[in-house]
């Protein structure tokens, strides 16, 4: 059976740490493929770009990787999108052994994800650390919480650390300055073409 890890996320926009971290852990866990899935309607935020956008920047950003897919699955949803019905659909799509791909910053949201005990019998986690991490004693808890309450499966994989987010680059861009290095230049044309993220054109 296929190992697929699932790399969620708004990827408003994508960039070179999303793609990064993906390859990392795909070779760290010995995954068949990553499966790229932009958030629809996350409960969590509120979006101000189309996912239109972000999964075509998405689609664009992973096209060289022949180990990288993309899915609309969330995005072609009307309501709010949650993890535990979209693991389950793609169970019933694609029978698979899935792996949540996530850093340090959603493991301290998981604890407030819709049924996360369920979410839990369904998949497991792999979890992206920097090598001699500031807040090991931190971390060691709230993995312990994870497995307590919830069974919680993680996995814990060092890995480099690209410290560049995605509102960063928007606020470079609609500053004009340069994003070049911080993601894929034919994702950067995109955004030129389509006028993303500036106040006064579409996209914002």
């Amino acid at each position: 059976m296929e190992k697929i890890g699932i790399m969620g996320g708004t990827f408003n926009p994508i960039h070179y740490g999303h793609l990064m971290i993906s390859e990392y852990l795909r070779e760290e866990m010995k995954l068949d493929k990553v499966l790229f899935i932009p958030t629809g309607n996350p409960p969590h935020k509120i979006l101000s770009l189309d996912s239109k956008y972000r999964y075509e920047m998405v689609k664009i950003a992973t096209e060289s990787n022949k180990f990288f897919e993309v899915s609309d699955i969330e995005i072609k949803k009307s309501g709010y999108s949650y993890s535990v019905d979209t693991v389950k659909e793609l169970k019933e799509q694609r029978p698979a052994d899935y792996i949540f791909l996530i850093g340090l910053d959603t493991l301290f949201q998981l604890k407030t994800w819709k049924k996360l005990e369920e979410l839990s019998r369904e998949i497991e986690f792999a979890v992206a650390l920097r090598p001699n991490y500031m807040e090991k004693e931190k971390v060691e808890g709230e993995l312990t919480l994870l497995r307590k309450i919830f069974s919680t499966k993680i996995h814990i994989v060092e890995s480099p650390l690209y410290e560049i987010s995605s509102t960063e680059i928007r606020n470079r861009i609609r500053e004009e300055k340069s994003v070049k290095y911080l993601m894929p230049r034919e994702v950067i044309k995109y955004i030129k073409d389509n006028k993303l993220y500036r106040d006064d054109e579409i996209g914002y």
